[in-house]
């Protein structure tokens, strides 16, 4: 298991067992460039970095399937970025 001490482990990122299974189940047919980005429906040519996507909104719960790396990446950054741009309100003090 590999820690990276800025997120922890890979298991409380989101990428435990489950996740690590269903990457090791999709890399024949992605290494066969038999697979289609499920973000942008582009096959992923053999010898492509992928990374096993989630379902928008589902906190890291739903699998969407392959996804080109910078697909993937990319629209993690945009999340990222629109949480920035539009903070939670803050709370009111009740005086």
């Amino acid at each position: 298991m590999q820690v990276d001490r800025r997120y922890g482990t890979t298991t409380g990122q989101g990428y435990g067992t489950q996740h690590q299974a269903l990457r090791r189940a999709w890399a024949p047919k992605v290494a066969a460039g038999a697979a289609s980005c499920a973000r942008c429906g582009r096959t992923i040519e053999t010898g492509t970095p992928w990374d096993l996507g989630h379902r928008d909104g589902t906190g890291k719960r739903e699998y969407s399937g392959p996804e080109h790396r910078s697909c993937n990446r990319q629209a993690g950054a945009q999340l990222r970025n629109l949480r920035a741009l539009d903070p939670a309100p803050a709370p009111m003090t009740a005086w």
